[in-house]
């Protein structure tokens, strides 16, 4: 099966509420991005006005006016979320010296691909021991989350930036079309990276007026 994001599309405030789909998705074809139809992303503030909201389900819906999204709940929520698994993360690894992350043995393997394998950046990342429980932890099938291993940077940045990872997380999703046209989306899966893009889709967020909308719109 085809792999998925999610992109979040803010659209103005004169945008019906029977054309968010069709709205979204043409600013998407604009940009070349192939649209596989809305996500159920948001949580909604009211069991009103649902005619208003893009698939609304049982409080969640693909989109909708922002002051009909309960975007404090959903940051809240992945906050908490976060906090928990790092502090599973922590329980895990204790012990375990400092590890270092994928781009190191990535950027090692891409500067002399003959001299320094992919199979010598890919052992040498997953032999780390810190790794190697991290890893050997995601292999039970009674976890009670995964840990991502691309995570690596901001759970070793401590349980308060790790939480605010998840805060940040929470409405963007994977990428941003933002009002005015500009495609919003991380340059790579590092941590830096990944934060430069959350604080400028964040930003962008909080200038938008409660009257404009958000839709969250799985693309391939």
């Amino acid at each position: 099966m085809p792999d998925f994001t999610v992109m979040t599309v803010c659209l103005p405030k004169a945008t019906p509420s029977d054309q968010i789909a069709t709205a979204a998705s043409a600013l998407l074809a604009a940009h070349d991005i192939t649209d596989a139809g809305p996500a159920g992303h948001f949580l909604t503030a009211t069991r009103l006005r649902t005619a208003q909201l893009l698939q609304p389900w049982k409080g969640t819906a693909a989109g909708g006016p922002i002051r009909l999204l309960n975007l404090a709940r959903m940051r809240n929520d992945l906050s908490q979320s976060y906090g928990r698994r790092w502090q599973l993360w922590h329980q895990i690894v204790a012990g375990s010296p400092v590890a270092r992350p994928w781009w190191h043995f990535y950027d090692r393997h891409t500067a002399d691909p003959k001299a320094y394998t992919w199979n010598h950046a890919r052992h040498g990342f997953a032999s780390q021991p810190r790794i190697a429980r991290m890893l050997t932890y995601n292999s039970h099938p009674g976890r009670v989350t995964d840990l991502p291993l691309e995570h690596l940077d901001a759970f070793e940045a401590g349980p308060q930036a790790y939480a605010t990872y998840g805060w940040l997380q929470a409405v963007p999703c994977h990428s941003m079309l933002t009002l005015d046209g500009q495609l919003l989306r991380p340059t790579s899966a590092r941590y830096s990276d990944q934060l430069d893009y959350l604080r400028q889709a964040n930003e962008h967020i909080a200038r938008l007026a409660t009257t404009d909308l958000l839709a969250a719109i799985a693309t391939k």
